[in-house]
């Protein structure tokens, strides 16, 4: 990414989903990285959780947890920028 500039958190987190998007679309991704991301994905998003959404903070914090992880884990896979 930008070593040279630091970017302000939320900028920093749009290209870190952007790029995880990509490791996801990409046709070097083994299809364990890729089954991982969806799944985790399909949680983030589906009504049945762990910890209830109507439990305040922590009901919200579990999912946004998850994309972080999910997030970061992609980041640490390279692929091909030429698309």
């Amino acid at each position: 990414m930008m070593a040279t500039k630091q970017l302000n958190p939320f900028t920093r987190a749009v290209l870190m989903a952007k790029h995880a998007w990509a490791v996801f679309r990409a046709k070097e991704t083994p299809r364990y990285v890729k089954l991982i991301l969806a799944l985790g994905l399909a949680y983030i998003v589906s009504p049945w959780d762990l910890v209830p959404e109507w439990l305040p903070v922590i009901g919200v914090l579990d999912d946004f947890a998850l994309a972080a992880l999910l997030i970061s884990w992609a980041g640490g896979f390279k692929i091909n920028s030429s698309h």
